[in-house]
């Protein structure tokens, strides 16, 4: 079956964090498709669109919630779409391939630019092999609250990352991003469990049902709610 959404720049966008939890979240269709039902997924946006192959595993509130089948492909699929949508320029340097650019680097050369790159040399820096590097990419400059609120919901992240973002109280004042700590596995349990203060009762209504957080968040989601 085929699911086709048009989604302007801010809902793809929103999607990014969503894809690093092997998921995505859109609007629904006309025609909305059954639970456990396999769907090739088209994405329209600002004049590009992407195919991925998914399954519906939630229907409710205006959207369908997927679990894509191949989360790494899919990611191959959509940058493109995301890169359009953040405007970015990519610059590659003269190695051409950007990533092979950064394994050639040492690991002050990966330090500096973790502080100094541009947003595609930061997402690039938080797949080295060298998690130490996320901590730093928090401290460039030039980071926006979207990049935050991936690598607070990137499963692979340093925790030690994970904890800094929970301790910035501007980024905890967006929900999207608390949502995204509480989520990952990685952020240390007692902060997640904290964090459920922030979160409204709809989403804790969410994680205490939800199979794709740690049991002790959807366990804790339901005392708060009684």
């Amino acid at each position: 079956m085929r699911l086709h959404v048009r989604l302007d720049r801010e809902q793809l966008l929103g999607q990014e964090a969503h894809l690093e939890h092997g998921g995505m979240l859109v609007p629904a269709p006309a025609e909305v498709p059954a639970p456990m039902t396999d769907v090739l997924l088209r994405i329209d946006s600002e004049g590009a669109s992407a195919e991925v192959e998914a399954r519906v595993v939630h229907v409710g509130d205006g959207h369908v919630g997927l679990a894509i089948i191949d989360a790494q492909n899919a990611r191959a699929r959509l940058d493109p779409l995301f890169a359009k949508a953040r405007g970015d320029v990519v610059d590659e340097g003269p190695t051409g391939n950007l990533r092979l650019r950064i394994t050639r680097m040492s690991a002050l050369e990966k330090q500096d630019l973790a502080l100094t790159g541009n947003r595609l040399e930061r997402l690039a820096l938080l797949k080295d092999s060298n998690k130490a590097l996320h901590a730093l990419v928090l401290k460039n400059r030039k980071i926006s609250s979207e990049e935050v609120r991936m690598l607070a919901g990137f499963r692979n992240a340093n925790p030690q990352a994970l904890q800094k973002i929970a301790a910035n109280s501007e980024w905890v004042r967006d929900g999207r991003i608390v949502t995204a700590l509480v989520g990952n596995p990685k952020t240390p349990p007692q902060i997640a469990v904290r964090l459920l203060d922030r979160l409204p009762s709809a989403e804790l209504r969410r994680l205490a049902r939800a199979t794709d957080v740690p049991p002790a968040i959807s366990k804790a989601a339901r005392r708060k709610l009684g």
